[in-house]
């Protein structure tokens, strides 16, 4: 599950480190990104990789009298399910990230607590999506949807599940191969690379959006876990 993420890197950092054109994008930092607000992407357009603006969730013509847009897509279903399959030949996308939340359950602690997972190194998080086009509730903008893979081990510990986040070959696949490279590029980001730190419960709600959001918080948890 990927249901909030930050996004606060520039655009112009963002363009140079995927080698993109900048395209129709106008969007301020975000360090509470929820479902069903603009985002930023990437695509292949006209042989170049361009950056544009999505509305995050996809609202396929039989949904469209849901409400709930379609916001994640797990990768072993993904060339399966109505809803996806016939995205994955040509409207392949990535959406970057600062790093996304995820949160933890336990008897112990009796309530959720979030953790801010992010690259160690500081870089944005490529994180493979799905287009599609816009409609009159997206504002004509193009929708897109997280793609998920199981989590690896140390971050199964928080949730099973993980943005399927892509790197070097795996990137390249995901936006130029053809639609079995690129599903085969979905996998679970291997250790080492991605860092987890608890942060406070106030994420939990959209309306606190600051940079304090990750900043990291002990105590929430007893001092047992993860020993």
């Amino acid at each position: 599950m990927c249901g909030r993420f930050v996004s606060s890197t520039p655009v112009s950092t963002l363009a140079a480190i995927f080698d993109a054109e900048v395209g129709d994008v106008s969007l301020r930092p975000s360090w509470n990104v929820a479902p069903t607000t603009r985002i930023a992407g990437i695509r292949e357009h006209q042989g170049h990789r361009r950056l544009d603006t999505f509305v995050w969730g996809l609202m396929p013509a039989w949904r469209r009298s849901t409400p709930a847009p379609l916001i994640n897509a797990r990768a072993e279903s993904v060339t399966e399910k109505p809803s996806f399959r016939g995205l994955v030949p040509q409207q392949r996308c990535v959406v970057p990230m600062t790093g996304y939340y995820e949160w933890l359950t336990t008897k112990e602690a009796k309530r959720k607590i979030p953790y801010f997972i992010s690259r160690v190194d500081g870089a944005p998080l490529a994180v493979a999506g799905l287009w599609d086009v816009g409609d009159e509730t997206s504002g004509g903008l193009p929708r897109a949807c997280v793609i998920t893979v199981a989590a690896n081990p140390s971050l199964s510990e928080i949730h099973d599940r993980m943005p399927a986040i892509l790197t070097g070959d795996s990137l390249e696949a995901w936006l130029e191969g053809d639609a079995i490279e690129a599903v085969t590029a979905l996998r679970p980001l291997e250790e080492g690379i991605l860092g987890a730190v608890e942060v406070s419960t106030k994420v939990n709600s959209v309306r606190n959006n600051d940079p304090t959001n990750v900043d990291p918080v002990a105590g929430q948890l007893p001092d047992s876990l993860f020993d």
